[in-house]
């Protein structure tokens, strides 16, 4: 054997043995990343401005259009990703997201002034679901997930619809409410870093809702 295939054979031997190393160590560091789970709180927001005047409304359960992101398990919460985008762990909420989300909505409403019905169970059908308010507030969300994809963030977004007691719709609007790595907000320093995201995330989204001008036009306007 010539000393130019000998280096050729050592060298391939070398890259296959890093090769193997590297990827094993992949797997080591995948096996040792386990699933996470979180806790939904919505801390009492002492600012929030009360409107003695607003009408009552009924909150519903919010439709889950995440796709993919949820694998359509209202547990499913986040995910914990590799460098090429592998997924190594998923995030699970202790309760479903949807339930959590209609309480502290109408948790922030009532902190408002605004009298609320929570329905928790069902969605919003235009004219078949009965309301006993005079307004209903429903919609959809998008994006309800906290991440670590080379840095850790959260982000709640989604539609929501405000209608009359009728079914005739008010307000459609579009909300986003992002937490990135390095955002301010008051954390729970007992709750781990994916948990104090995602709480950040779903109260500055209810924040967006409850403070939201023509949202708040609709429930005072008689």
């Amino acid at each position: 054997m010539s000393i130019a295939c000998t280096h050729t054979c050592l060298g391939s031997a070398t890259r296959l043995i890093r090769g193997g190393g590297i990827a094993l160590i992949a797997l080591l560091f995948a096996a040792c990343v386990s699933d996470k789970t979180v806790v939904l709180r919505y801390p009492s927001d002492l600012k929030l401005e009360r409107r003695p005047s607003a009408r009552a409304v009924t909150v519903f359960r919010f439709s889950d259009r995440r796709g993919d992101e949820g694998d359509s398990n209202p547990l499913r919460v986040g995910g914990i990703y590799g460098g090429y985008g592998n997924r190594l762990a998923k995030v699970y909420a202790t309760t479903p997201w949807p339930e959590a989300l209609v309480e502290d909505l109408a948790t922030a409403l009532g902190a408002r002034g605004v009298e609320t019905v929570a329905v928790k169970d069902q969605e919003y059908a235009t004219g078949r679901t009965p309301v006993s308010t005079p307004l209903a507030l429903a919609g959809e969300i998008r994006n309800f997930s906290t991440e670590t994809r080379f840095t850790l963030q959260a982000h709640v977004s989604g539609i929501i619809r405000l209608y009359n007691q009728q079914g005739t719709l008010l307000l459609e609007k579009e909300l986003s409410a992002r937490m990135p790595r390095d955002s301010d907000s008051q954390w729970d320093k007992q709750a781990s870093a994916h948990e104090n995201m995602l709480n950040g995330a779903v109260r500055y989204f209810i924040h967006l809702v409850v403070m939201d001008s023509q949202v708040m036009q609709l429930l005072t306007s008689p």
